[in-house]
């Protein structure tokens, strides 16, 4: 959570300024956000993408938090697989900015391959 709740405090502030912000996790980690104020709900989306099963992780793993230390490689790499979701998410929603934290190292090139600059 230590990433997810500076991620949705800046959407908030986004979201009082007007923006449309689609918020992209894994399901357990939507779950775990405290609930939006009323004034921001219709301007936030959270957008599930559950993650594949992979080898070494139980299936509810989808932080660090359920994870051991051995294992974050493993979560890590089962992250890697939501590549092609995400895609074909930014692919039919064209955002306009694209804000994205370390587990999706890939996506500069996916936004690029895309258009988005």
């Amino acid at each position: 959570m230590g990433h997810l709740l500076p991620f949705l405090h800046f959407s908030k502030l986004l979201a009082q300024k007007g923006h449309k912000i689609s918020f992209i996790s894994t399901p357990r980690n939507i779950d775990r956000l405290p609930k939006l104020p009323p004034n921001l709900s219709f301007s936030i989306t959270f957008v599930s993408l559950p993650l594949f099963p992979f080898p070494n992780l139980p299936p509810s793993s989808e932080s660090s938090l359920n994870v051991s230390y051995n294992n974050q490689q493993s979560l890590k790499s089962a992250f890697d697989l939501l590549r092609l979701p995400l895609t074909e998410f930014l692919r039919s929603s064209s955002p306009d900015w694209i804000i994205y934290d370390y587990p999706s190292h890939w996506l500069p090139s996916v936004a690029t391959e895309l258009g988005f600059s």
